[in-house]
């Protein structure tokens, strides 16, 4: 009986086992689910958010470049952008088919609109791995007739899209290249910011000139958004409302537009340099160098044949000869000679008779009315008059290579002016030059600004006006003001002395009649500067560069005048390189300039 009741019950015995473990593993389960919801939900909340969740990055709008007469220097367009969501471009099976499809639709638009694609594999490859979320910019802003060969590919490339994006925008080309800059992508890599973004749009940041040096101020601040994405990385949602980005500041400089595209044009096919300074404060009027690029290559990015042909070009394009640019200065020196005569005691009725050359040893350097017998008696006024040589060497020679290295240092000759943007120091003379020993005929040559001495333009520009103003040298400057997108002034910049002329009140008004003769006397070797809008007071200069076939001469004017309608003096400097000289090539430029300028 009990073997009979023992049997009956054992599939039920069975049956009980089998629910205990079933409630058992459902309980493990359950204890599993509570535990993940409950006790660690907040942990893989947070895990999960993280890895699919995106913060891109939204660059800002640059600012805008004025300048001091209303002109847009520098502005923003709209660019027309063909990009392709890699996204919606995926071939089943390997990444490779992908590609090549990718690389096919390429070629396809390409023919179509009939430019070259800069797009590789390996640019797809590296976008599909560190920016799958993002779309791919293939063709850079598209002009009207890309955009409609584009509108009419048939059949239309499936993953391609036209976005309107911010590209700058030089409007008057080629105007002011030197002083605006040019502007390109920034390097992520070498951001601040990188970390704390996931998908990272990058700024357009200034790479030269105005562009670089005020580059805080005109790129403004980012913006961000977050967004959601698949388990390949590609956005499907923006989460919340997007922080947007805020805008550069707006700058306007001291360059007046007018005066910038005169001063160019008067260059012309020249290679060389003009500079306009306000000689009360040193703002920058005008800085012109030619020959000059345009910065809209540049933009979004330069060819690497364009970049080469810049480079190559023996004129130097990308060089800023008005202010990077050293040259020998001729006899625009000859006003600081004379400086350093009356502050070393040779009074200016002091003569010397000029019979067309001087004789250094076995050598004789000519004054350039050789050919006529020489000047006769001249002391400093006619001297600085008629711009002769044998008056400047034999005192320059009297007074020796320190005291002439002390006045040209005073005028700034040797050292940065303080011009905010890239600047050369020039040479200056001295007995401890590098390399060089000095001697009787390198003191008897940069006499009359040849030899061992280099100025920049913008040197001669800058002492000229501090003859004018009673001996101050201003830091010239750009920057008029920073000026919020609504137009208040946020910054106003002030005119700033950094220099003094070693040369007394009654010293400058010397040279200032002795300048003034040159121009304005009958015989005055700048007469050619002379104009009907202002009294200009000035010197020419043609200094002789290079040997044998190679020999040319860079030719010169530097000057000042005050114009009777605004009270404004007026310091500009001339230099052309492979002139005819100072008086044929230089001063006429000046002439014209305040011709058509006032």
């Amino acid at each position: 009986m009990n073997d009979i009741d023992l049997k009956n019950l054992q599939p039920f015995l069975r049956i009980g086992i089998l629910l205990f473990l079933v409630m058992a593993v459902y309980a493990v389960i359950g204890i599993r689910l509570w535990h993940v919801q409950v006790l660690s939900g907040n942990r893989y909340s947070a895990k999960a958010s993280r890895q699919y969740a995106r913060k891109i990055r939204i660059p800002a709008v640059r600012g805008r470049i004025f300048s001091s007469d209303g002109k847009l220097l520098a502005e923003n367009r709209v660019s027309y952008d063909a990009v392709f969501h890699l996204s919606e471009m995926r071939k089943p099976g390997r990444m490779d088919k992908t590609i090549n499809h990718i690389m096919g639709e390429l070629a396809r638009v390409s023919d179509c609109i009939g430019r070259n694609c800069e797009i590789t594999v390996t640019d797809i490859r590296r976008h599909m791995n560190y920016y799958p979320g993002l779309p791919i910019t293939v063709f850079p802003d598209l002009n009207q007739a890309e955009l409609a060969r584009i509108s009419e590919l048939a059949p239309p490339v499936n993953g391609m899209e036209v976005t309107l994006e911010s590209a700058r925008h030089y409007p008057f080309g080629p105007l002011a290249s030197h002083l605006l800059g040019y502007v390109g992508p920034s390097d992520p890599s070498q951001a601040n910011d990188r970390n704390e973004f996931f998908y990272y749009i990058p700024d357009i940041v200034g790479k030269s000139g105005v562009e670089r040096l005020y580059d805080d101020k005109l790129k403004g601040a980012p913006g961000k958004k977050l967004v959601l994405v698949n388990h390949r990385g590609f956005v499907h949602e923006v989460v919340g409302v997007p922080i947007p980005a805020r805008n550069g500041f707006d700058l306007e400089l001291t360059v007046d537009a007018r005066a910038q595209a005169l001063t160019e044009r008067l260059l012309g096919d020249y290679s060389g340099a003009i500079v306009v300074l306000d000689a009360s404060g040193g703002a920058v009027i005008a800085m012109a160098s030619t020959p000059g690029f345009d910065p809209n290559l540049f933009v979004p990015r330069i060819s690497s044949q364009e970049y080469s042909r810049l480079l190559k070009n023996p004129d130097r394009p990308l060089l800023n000869k008005a202010a990077q640019g050293s040259y020998m200065p001729g006899s625009i020196a000859k006003p600081l000679i004379g400086i350093c005569m009356l502050e070393n005691g040779i009074a200016p009725d002091h003569e010397i008779v000029c019979d067309g050359f001087t004789t250094i040893g076995n050598s004789r350097i000519r004054c350039w009315y050789w050919y006529g017998g020489g000047h006769g008696a001249v002391n400093l006024l006619r001297g600085l008059e008629i711009s002769c040589n044998d008056f400047f060497i034999e005192n320059g020679l009297s007074l020796g290579v320190d005291k002439l290295s002390a006045t040209f240092a005073s005028a700034g000759i040797g050292s940065e002016t303080g011009f905010p943007l890239p600047e050369a120091g020039g040479l200056l003379p001295t007995r401890n030059q590098k390399n060089h020993r000095w001697n009787i005929f390198d003191t008897a040559l940069v006499s009359i600004g040849q030899g061992r001495i280099e100025v920049t333009p913008l040197q001669a520009a800058r002492y000229t006006a501090a003859i004018a103003n009673g001996g101050t040298l201003w830091k010239p400057y750009l920057l008029k003001s920073v000026r919020g997108n609504d137009g208040t002034v946020i910054q106003e910049n002030t005119p700033e002395a950094n220099g003094k002329l070693a040369a007394s009140p009654h010293t400058l008004e010397l040279i200032r009649q002795g300048m003034h003769r040159a121009v304005n006397a009958p015989g005055g070797g700048a007469k050619q500067a002379r104009n009907t809008k202002l009294e200009l007071s000035g010197k020419t200069g043609t200094a002789e560069v290079g040997s044998g076939e190679n020999r040319y001469k860079n030719t010169w004017f530097t000057g000042f005048g005050t114009d009777p309608k605004t009270g404004k003096t007026y310091a500009i400097t001339v230099m052309v390189m492979h002139g005819v000289g100072g008086a044929k090539t230089a001063a006429p430029l000046a002439s014209r300039f305040f011709e058509e300028w006032l």
